[in-house]
């Protein structure tokens, strides 16, 4: 039942893409990282209906919760974790906020 679109997945056995899971075209699913030359490896998990937006990367040690969505070209970060039911974005994500519709009117003249 997980829908994966993408095929970067460095190191698949440190990936745990749970029922439901949604990973879209163009993700990165980044288990690994080097800093200062030293390379440190954690699992990453995408909880049961969790949704990871097109394009999007989720590093190392991070989680994406249970019917939780991240948006497009987002970016969640080493050891963050997204709450179940919630939706996020931007890069780095944060709580994803719908703007207000715009009014429109036919008349030019009204407020």
């Amino acid at each position: 039942g997980v829908w994966c679109d993408t095929y970067w997945l460095p190191e698949p056995d440190l990936i745990d893409l749970r029922d439901g899971a949604t990973v879209n075209a163009g993700c990165v699913v980044q288990t690994h990282l080097f800093h200062d030359r030293v390379l440190s490896m954690d699992t990453v998990t995408i909880a049961e209906g969790g949704t990871l937006g097109p394009n999007s990367v989720v590093l190392p040690a991070a989680r994406i919760g249970r019917s939780a969505t991240v948006g497009p070209v987002s970016l969640v970060m080493r050891g963050e974790s997204v709450p179940d039911r919630t939706r996020w974005m931007g890069n780095p994500v944060g709580p994803w906020v719908d703007e207000p519709a715009p009014r429109h009117t036919l008349d030019p003249d009204a407020d």
